[in-house]
C-alpha cells in the first residue's frame, strides 16, 4: 500500500473549500508554520456504487484519502462493495492538509504519516488514533546530487535539502540530522510541496533531496553516480497513521461504521499482498501514471505493509518524534501525545485490525 504523505494533484470540490475557509487555526501554530494557510484539498468522490447508494438512514463516513490510495486499495480489493453505510473520499496532497481537513470538521477519518499525526496532537485536533501501520521498507532516502560533496550523514551541516515542512519527510530529515547531533539550523532546509522534490533535486538548485521511492528509483536511473546516504529503514520504525475525529467516535453509527472500515482497510492490505501484479497496475500504472516496470520496481522496493497494535511502543516512537520537533525549535513547546491514544478506542480497534505477522 502506498505510504500516505506522497503528493499528487488534485481538483478542488466546492463544498470542501467553504468549510476550509470557515476554519480558525491557532495564530501561536500558524506562526511556526504548523498548520497551512487555508488551501485547496482534493475533490470528493463517493463510493455509493459500492454501497448501494446513500441510503435514507444510513451512516456516512467522510475520508480525508491521499493521492487515491485508500480508494484505490479498498476498489480494487472488492471492499467497498456491500457496505452497510455510506463512504464519501476527500483527496489531499499532504498530511498537513488531511489535518486541515479534520480540524475544518470536513471529515471524519484521516490517513498521514508519522509528523501530521505528531501535529494534529500539537494543533489541539480533536483527533483519536484508531489504526497504525508499519511499512517494512526504506521509506523516504536522503539522495545527494552527484558532485554535491555528500557521501554520508556526516556531511549534511551547511548543505542545502529539500524536504516538505511538517510532513512525514520532514520528520525523516530531523533524525537524520539527529543521529548525527545536527538540528535543522545546521543545514539550509528548503521547504517544496511533496509532489516537487524529484523537479527540485533534478534542478541541481539543492544538495540533497527526501526522495519518496518511486524519486529516487527515477533520479538514480538518470542519474546512476548520486548517492543515496541513508533511508528511513535506519531512523524511522516507518509508521502511519489514521485517525479518527472525537465526533465521530461519539456517534454509535459512526464509531460502527469506523470499526468496519478499519477491517475493510486490513483485508484489502492483505489481498495487495496476495495480488502485486495486479495493484500495481491499479495503482502506479493507472493512478500515478507510472510504466508497469517502473511501478513494479517501487512497489518491490517499499517493503510489505502491516497493521501493527497501537500500543506504548507506537506512543514512545511519536513522542519522541514530538519531543525531536521540539528540539528543532518546530514546536512551542512539550506536547503530551497520551491524549491523542485512548486506551478503549485502541483495544476495540486492535481487536479488527492488528494483522498476523505484523511484528515481523
Amino acid at each position: 500500500m502506498r505510504h500516505p504523505d506522497r503528493g499528487t494533484p488534485h481538483s478542488t470540490h466546492p463544498s470542501t473549500r467553504r468549510r476550509l475557509r470557515a476554519l480558525r487555526l491557532p495564530a501561536a501554530l500558524l506562526a511556526l508554520g504548523l498548520l497551512p494557510l487555508v488551501s485547496a484539498c482534493g475533490g470528493e468522490s463517493s463510493a455509493a456504487e459500492g454501497s448501494g447508494g446513500a441510503g435514507r438512514g444510513k451512516a456516512t463516513l467522510r475520508i480525508g484519502d491521499q493521492g487515491q490510495s485508500l480508494l484505490t486499495t479498498l476498489k480494487v480489493a472488492g471492499q467497498l462493495k456491500d457496505l452497510p453505510y455510506e463512504v464519501k473520499f476527500n483527496q489531499f496532497d499532504s498530511g498537513p492538509l488531511v489535518n486541515q481537513g479534520l480540524q475544518a470538521g470536513a471529515i471524519d477519518f484521516g490517513v498521514m504519516g508519522d509528523t501530521p499525526a505528531v501535529l494534529a496532537r500539537a494543533s489541539g485536533i480533536p483527533v483519536k488514533v484508531i489504526a497504525v501501520s508499519r511499512t517494512v521498507g526504506p521509506g523516504y532516502t536522503l539522495v545527494a546530487r552527484p558532485g554535491s560533496g555528500i557521501h554520508s550523514p556526516a556531511d549534511l551541516k551547511g548543505k542545502k535539502i529539500a524536504y516538505s515542512r511538517n510532513t512525514a519527510n520532514h520528520g525523516f530529515l530531523l533524525r537524520v540530522l539527529d543521529k548525527e547531533g545536527l538540528r535543522q539550523r545546521d543545514v539550509t532546509p528548503v521547504d517544496v510541496p511533496l509532489q516537487n522534490i524529484g523537479n527540485v533535486l533534478e534542478s541541481g538548485t539543492v544538495d540533497a533531496a527526501t526522495a519518496t521511492e518511486e524519486t529516487r528509483a527515477k533520479y538514480l536511473a538518470e542519474h546512476p553516480d548520486a548517492v543515496q546516504v541513508i533511508n528511513g529503514r535506519t531512523v524511522t520504525p516507518g509508521y502511519a497513521f489514521r485517525l479518527a475525529t472525537d465526533k465521530a467516535l461519539a456517534d454509535p453509527a459512526k464509531r460502527a461504521a469506523l470499526l468496519d472500515f478499519s477491517h475493510r482497510l486490513v483485508l484489502a492490505n492483505e489481498w495487495i499482498a496476495a495480488h502485486p501484479d495486479a495493484w500495481v497496475d491499479a495503482y502506479y500504472v493507472k493512478v500515478r501514471k507510472q510504466t508497469p516496470k517502473l511501478g513494479r520496481q517501487v512497489f518491490e522496493a517499499t517493503g510489505r505493509t502491516f497493521y501493527v497494535p497501537v500500543d506504548d511502543s507506537v506512543i514512545r516512537e511519536q513522542q519522541k518524534q514530538a519531543d525531536l520537533f521540539t528540539a528543532n525549535g518546530r514546536l512551542p513547546g512539550k506536547v503530551d501525545l497520551s491524549g491523542q491514544f485512548d486506551p478503549a478506542v485502541s483495544k476495540e480497534f486492535n481487536a479488527l485490525t492488528v494483522q498476523k505477522g505484523s511484528s515481523s
